[in-house]
Formats: structure tokens, C-alpha cells, sequence
């Protein structure tokens, strides 16, 4: 900090000469105007990737190229999108998408050399427990999770196994579910994940990680049989029967502890990603894209964020806060502000949902003006559609150079720990 300052002043020698006239007082503003550009040098501007991207080199640069011409710091590149793998893993099958033979590259590897190059912080991004798809086609890989471990997967209280190919006529989208999700009840799963995570930071020089869908898909799951025997061991009661008895815990106290089980699962994985990312490289920052409303959250997709970040378990969360109106943006950025104590509040914005770039620019001034320390937008698609909102962000918006948010708490590649902002 006292450096950086040192370098403002030293700028300023170059400034006219008459300056010096006021002697003391000139250089305590310059201290003041200093620290002020070094604090709003300091921003998030990520933007999200979807995995599509990286299945072509060209698309990949092209990628890159666009995020530094909007003036961005930071990519987050989605490298697990069914339980595959976009980039090379001896745990997971690559995405099927991607080329084979001389045409084969490891796209990951590509994005970080690239990116890095460009200035870019790399987030490798996760989809957590969405690891196939909602029809009834299994994946073509033998090693898959899917058809290695089809009891893993979440089942719905009326029935539905998401671990059977065949559902039954059952349609997942229609139900308003993704696909098919591994259920974080099961500890094997747990252990699984964190061993697929372990690899990205192990043999890749990423600057973070992102979890995405670390959630159940809705308040219907997960009646898997294995965690279901579980949480009946320990409570004495079945979580798909929350009658009361003549001896028995009320509905309600049984829902009570119901929920808080299943969301303590989610938790369990959570810190123990963070646990090996300390004992791994520990300048890695670890974040989650999450629901913007914490209640429902919690209550629905039993995702505790205000718990993990408040309780250090991340570094920082990104609300993913699509919404047209400014007031409802608003909103959910004042209620995020409220309750988030530590770590770094970056605000999620569905640049997809805008009809005109004004649009866009007013979410992220407003973003900046409510306190937040940063933006990542999704996604880069829109990005490629809007070229006017490319050249207005980088002529407005992010018309000035900015790093990532230093975190205090988070010791560099060397153990050395920077002044946090």
C-alpha cells in the first residue's frame, strides 16, 4: 500500500512545478487522491464462460480477446459441466464434445496460458452435483459417475431414482430440474468431488475455484436410500414421514431438523474443498455462485452461503442476482450487503436478460454505489452478441485499469499475506 502510494507521488513530480508552492498540504492531498485510486483500481469484473467455448482453440482466444477488450480482470471458465471434464483428468472422462486424435488439446491448460497472458485471473469453474443429463441417454464413457455409480445419484420423495436410466416417463425439465444431481447425503460422493477438485489444483496453475449447482435442484430431494438411512439412524425418524406420533417430535420440529441435515451436507463438502485447498496451494480462492435469496436458499436448495462465507469457508460469493427490474436488483444487493461480514461480495448479473446496454451499465454503477466489491457477468455469449456493450464497457464502465480485490486472508504463492481492502 505505503509503496503504491509512494509511486502516485512520484508521478506526481511530473506535474506543473507551481504545485510545490504548497508545500506539505499538496502532498497530503495527493497521499488522499492516491489511496482513493488505489482503492478504485480494485474491482471484480469477471464474466462467466460457458463450457460450448472451450471445445475449439480458436474460440478460446477469441474468448480471451473479448474479456480484456471490455476492460475485464477475470474469467470463469466452466471446465465440469456433466460430470466430464474439460481439461485432462485420470479421474473423469473428457466432455464429449471435445475433439479426439491430432485434433485433441487440453483446454483448461489453453485458457490459462492465454488468459494470463492477457492480464486475466482464471476461476475454474464447477457444476458440483449436476452431473448428467435430464433424458434417458447414458453417457458413452465407461468411467463416468453415472455408469460407475448410479446409487449416488439424488432420488425425489414421490419416487424418482435419478440414478435409473430409465425414469419412468418422468420428464426432470418439466419438474423444473436440470438433470441428474449426485446427492451430497452420501460420503463417498463427498470424497469423490473433492478428489476431482484436488486434480484441477494439483496440475493446474488456476487463481481459483467456482462451485456452481452446490445445491439440490428443489425442496424434493434427496430420499436417496443411502443418506435416507442415514439421517433415520441418527433421528430415530424418517424424513419422508414427518407425522406426528403419540410419543413423537411435532411436524414441524422434525422438518426443522430435516432441513438443517440436508443442508449440513452441502456444508460438509464445501469445507472440505476448502481444507484441501489449504493444505494444497493455499493462495487459490475458493467461491461459490449461489441463489441471491439466502432464505430460500437455505429452505429449498439447502445452500447455507451466508454460513460459509460469514464462517470463512470461501472467499467470496456471487449471488446470482438476474433480474430486469433495477428495484428487485436492488434489493437483493442491499439484503446480500446486510448479512455478508466477511470475505468478498461480488454481484452476478444476467447481461443475457438485457434488451440495451444502458441497462447493463446501470446494474454494475449501481453495484458499485451499494458497496459490493465487484461484478461477473453472464455470460460471455452475450458478450459476443452485444459488441456495442464490448466498446461501451471499456469506454465507460471499465475505462480504467482495476486488479482483483486483494483478500488479506489469503497468503500468496510465496506465504506472504497482502494489506486487504
Amino acid at each position: 500500500m505505503i509503496q503504491h502510494m509512494r509511486g502516485q507521488s512520484d508521478r506526481a513530480v511530473g506535474l506543473p512545478s507551481f504545485l510545490n508552492f504548497f508545500g506539505p498540504f499538496t502532498w497530503t492531498l495527493l497521499l488522499i487522491v492516491g489511496a482513493y485510486s488505489v482503492e478504485a483500481s480494485e474491482e471484480m469484473r469477471g464474466v462467466w464462460i460457458v463450457r460450448h467455448v472451450l471445445k475449439d482453440p480458436e474460440h478460446i482466444r477469441k474468448a480471451v480477446e473479448t474479456a480484456k477488450q471490455a476492460g475485464l480482470n477475470a474469467v470463469f471458465v466452466q471446465v465440469r459441466g456433466r460430470g466430464d471434464a474439460y481439461y485432462q483428468s485420470s479421474l473423469v472422462p473428457p466432455a464429449e464434445n471435445l475433439p479426439t486424435g491430432k485434433e485433441r488439446f487440453d483446454p483448461l491448460a489453453l485458457t490459462i496460458s492465454l488468459a494470463h497472458q492477457a492480464g486475466l485471473e482464471v476461476h475454474a469453474w464447477v457444476n458440483v452435483y449436476l452431473s448428467w443429463l435430464p433424458t434417458e441417454t447414458a453417457p458413452r464413457a465407461a468411467n463416468h459417475v453415472f455408469n460407475q455409480h448410479p446409487e449416488w445419484f439424488m432420488a425425489s420423495a414421490d419416487g424418482i431414482d435419478m440414478g435409473r436410466l430409465n425414469l419412468g416417463g418422468k420428464n426432470l425439465v418439466r419438474r423444473g430440474v436440470e438433470g441428474r444431481f449426485l446427492s451430497p447425503g452420501i460420503p463417498a460422493v463427498r470424497q469423490h468431488l473433492v478428489r476431482v477438485y484436488e486434480e484441477i489444483i494439483d496440475r493446474y496453475n488456476v487463481d481459483g475455484l467456482h462451485l456452481d449447482y452446490v445445491r439440490y435442484p428443489n425442496s424434493h430431494y434427496d430420499f436417496n436410500q443411502i443418506p435416507r438411512g442415514l439421517f433415520r439412524k441418527r433421528y430415530r425418524f424418517d424424513p419422508k414421514n414427518l407425522q406426528q406420533t403419540a410419543t413423537d417430535l411435532k411436524p414441524d420440529l422434525k422438518a426443522r431438523i430435516w432441513k438443517r441435515w440436508r443442508t449440513d451436507q452441502v456444508t460438509a463438502l464445501v469445507e472440505e474443498v476448502h481444507r484441501m485447498i489449504q493444505q494444497k496451494k493455499p493462495w487459490v480462492k475458493l467461491s461459490v455462485a449461489v441463489k441471491p435469496d439466502f432464505n430460500k436458499a437455505y429452505h429449498e436448495f439447502g445452500q447455507d452461503w451466508i454460513r460459509w462465507i460469514n464462517k470463512e469457508m470461501v472467499d467470496f460469493v456471487v449471488p446470482m442476482l438476474y433480474a430486469l427490474k433495477m428495484d428487485i436488483f436492488t434489493l437483493r444487493v442491499q439484503e446480500a450487503r446486510k448479512y455478508v461480514k466477511k470475505g468478498h461480495l461480488y454481484a452476478g448479473i444476467g447481461i443475457y436478460l438485457h434488451n440495451t446496454t444502458t441497462e447493463t451499465v446501470a446494474q454494475i454503477r449501481r453495484t458499485r454505489s451499494l458497496g459490493a466489491k465487484g461484478v461477473v457477468l453472464f455470460s460471455y455469449d452475450s458478450l459476443l452478441e452485444k459488441p456495442n456493450l464490448v466498446d461501451r464497457l471499456k469506454r465507460e464502465t471499465f475505462s480504467w485499469p482495476s486488479k482483483v480485490p486483494r483478500m488479506g486472508w489469503k497468503q500468496d504463492r510465496y506465504g506472504r499475506k497482502p494489506e486487504a481492502r
